[in-house]
């Protein structure tokens, strides 16, 4: 089996100059198969040819034209087959045969295109290298003097403004990772200061429950001094009336002796006058007998009677006068004698009685004496141990204070410290804000100077001049091609070809290169200062000087409501959109809650994170930024002035 196919390809190409260049190349690929049964089969078909011509047309990136005639011819057949072995072929053979040289042939023709597109391609970029290369030689012994004077007076310039933002950057950063781990040092050291205060107050709680404790153990003791002394007066009183008593019981004994010894006389006297009675009885009678006897001596009878009668009434009268006396005295003594019976009876009872008394209250006494003194001694130990712990607590209370002393003296020096060197951090945080912020301005306005010169008279305009040049020579040499540049400053800027460059550009573009040189050499400062007030616990601490975000901090130790309250923003006069809190939102003690800008909010927003609805809250020389309650009542304020000095 023999299969042959010839492509034949012709490339027209325009020149610089109009003329036409025609390329043809032709590929031949023949398949040749021996069979056993070549000299028996002969075909009866005749060879057919097919011609495919294609032209294509392009232009490339330089505006060149190109166009492509591709005509290919296929020649194909079969020898003859003998008619004994046509007998042989089937129908199905035939057909796979045939699709098979088809697809073949597709095949072939695929590769064969393929193969022509890619040759052609790389000879046609060869071909514009080298005319661009010829062009870029011819335009650097033309304008490599003036180019490269003007990289030379721009290198060293722009060098040295990478470098001085390289290094602004790198300071940023150095100053961005200070920045962070001085708040890092102050949030520790904020919490060892909250730490020790609390521990402070802990041991000013613990001191006052010992104060407390101690001026209840010191009453405690003046009330059992009290009642001590209130014993004591008891006991002295409790002496005085068992002395008493005591001396009213020798009295009664006293009297109760001259009591008996007036009841011995009395009955001495008694047994006396009974005596005496008897004895005067005896002496009545001898004198009754004598007169007797005397009245019988008498003779008469007459005299005898008298005497008798007389007698006898004399007598009687005697014996009435001394029974009157005797029973009126026996009368007197008995009653005499009864009364003081019944005196010494009546004594002796109220004496045994008071003795009694005064033994049972002598008794009384005695127990509740005895009590007394218990008590007293259990009290004495009591005001003794108490008096020991009160001595310990003291002791105790003195070397607390002491410890207290020393550690309120320590933490005064520690806070001091602490005060000083975050006084210190603050004013170097302070100024390395400051410092960043003159930085970022400086970087601003050098970059809106090199934006501001490159786009009005800077380097671009001398790209500008010298593009133009080459496109006014390669105009001139019949090739036609265009450049394209855009710098960001403000707007777009396109640098196009067409048109030559005159002598009086050449020196319009020197002057405004001269002046860009001038204006970037040039130095610029600014100054900028913060004033901050607050009429509460809640302040403005922070607001970002590129508009970032606004940071409230809560100085105070309880929670503040701020909702409904609202933040507004003059910038160099004009109002900005207000930003209005939530009606629940609160700031916990030494809490902070930043207003973040829609355009700068981070990533993942934490309780203590909001966002502003306008992109960015703005920067200018000027910003009044403050925090107004429901009322309307200014409550903090946050002040930032820039002033620009060149």
């Amino acid at each position: 089996m023999s299969t042959s196919v010839k492509v034949t390809k012709t490339r027209t190409s325009e020149g610089p100059g109009g003329s036409m260049k025609t390329t043809s190349y032709q590929t031949t690929s023949s398949m040749e198969s021996d069979t056993s049964y070549r000299p028996v089969y002969k075909s009866q078909m005749t060879p057919r040819n097919t011609t495919f011509v294609q032209r294509t047309s392009m232009s490339g990136p330089v505006s060149s034209v190109l166009s492509r005639s591709v005509q290919r011819s296929m020649s194909y057949g079969q020898p003859s087959f003998a008619p004994q072995v046509f007998s042989n072929i089937t129908t199905t053979g035939v057909n796979n045969v045939r699709e098979t040289r088809v697809q073949e042939k597709k095949d072939m023709q695929d590769l064969n295109e393929r193969f022509a597109n890619y040759i052609e391609k790389v000879r046609f970029l060869e071909a514009q290298n080298r005319r661009l290369a010829d062009e870029l030689e011819k335009l650097k012994a033309k304008w490599g003097k003036e180019t490269s004077a003007v990289k030379a007076m721009y290198q060293a310039e722009l060098d040295e403004a990478r470098r001085l933002l390289d290094e602004a950057e790198k300071e940023k950063a150095r100053l961005e990772i200070r920045c962070s781990s001085l708040e890092e040092q102050i949030d520790e050291l904020r919490t060892q200061l909250d730490d020790l205060t609390n521990q402070s107050v802990i041991d000013r709680e613990r001191l006052e429950r010992q104060n407390q404790q101690l001026s209840e153990y010191e009453a405690e003791i003046n009330l059992l001094r009290r009642r001590v002394e209130s014993l004591e007066n008891d006991r002295e009183k409790d002496k005085k009336e068992i002395a008493r008593l005591q001396e009213a019981l020798n009295r009664a004994r006293i009297d109760l002796d001259n009591e008996s010894l007036n009841h011995i006389d009395a009955e001495n006297r008694r047994q006396t006058l009974e005596e005496e009675i008897e004895f005067m009885k005896q002496v009545h009678e001898q004198e009754m007998k004598e007169l007797a006897a005397l009245a019988y001596r008498d003779t008469t009878a007459e005299n005898r009677e008298f005497w008798k009668s007389e007698m006898s009434q004399a007598l009687r009268e005697i014996q009435e006068t001394y029974d009157e006396k005797l029973d009126s005295m026996r009368g007197e003594l008995e009653s005499f004698y009864n009364f003081k019976i019944q005196e010494m009876r009546n004594g002796a009872t109220r004496q045994n009685m008071e003795s009694a008394h005064s033994k049972e209250e002598n008794k009384r006494l005695r127990q509740q004496l005895t009590e007394m003194r218990t008590r007293l001694n259990e009290l004495e130990t009591r005001n003794a141990q108490l008096e020991r712990e009160l001595e310990l607590i003291r002791r105790e209370y003195e070397e607390k204070e002491r410890e207290w002393e020393l550690e309120t003296s320590d933490l005064k020096n520690e806070v001091s410290k602490l005060r000083a060197e975050m006084d210190a951090m603050l004013k170097e945080l302070q100024d390395l804000l400051d410092t960043k912020l003159g930085l970022e301005l400086e970087i601003a306005a050098y970059r809106k100077l090199l934006e501001s010169e490159e786009s009005r008279a800077g380097l671009q305009q001398v790209v500008q001049r010298v593009f133009s040049r080459s496109e006014f020579v390669q105009d001139s040499s019949g090739f036609s091609s265009g450049f394209s540049s855009s710098q960001q400053a403000g707007n777009d800027v396109m640098l196009g070809g067409g048109g030559g460059a005159s002598a009086a550009d050449g020196e319009s573009g020197g002057d405004a290169s001269l002046k860009a040189s001038q204006v970037v050499r040039g130095e610029m400062s600014a100054k900028t200062t913060y004033q901050k007030s607050a009429k509460g616990p809640v302040a403005i601490s922070e607001c970002a000087a590129d508009g970032r975000f606004v940071m409230l901090e809560n100085t105070g130790r309880k929670d503040e409501a701020i909702g409904s309250w609202v933040l507004t923003r003059v910038i160099d006069g004009q109002e900005r959109p207000e930003f209005v809190f939530d009606n629940a939102m609160r700031i916990k003690p030494n809490g902070r809650v930043k207003v973040w800008a829609a355009n700068n909010r981070p990533t993942s927003l934490g309780p203590n994170d909001l966002v502003y609805d306008e992109q960015s809250w703005g920067v200018g020389a000027h910003v009044i930024t403050k925090l107004v309650n429901n009322n309307r009542e200014e409550k903090a304020s946050h002040i930032q002035k820039t002033v620009y000095t060149s």
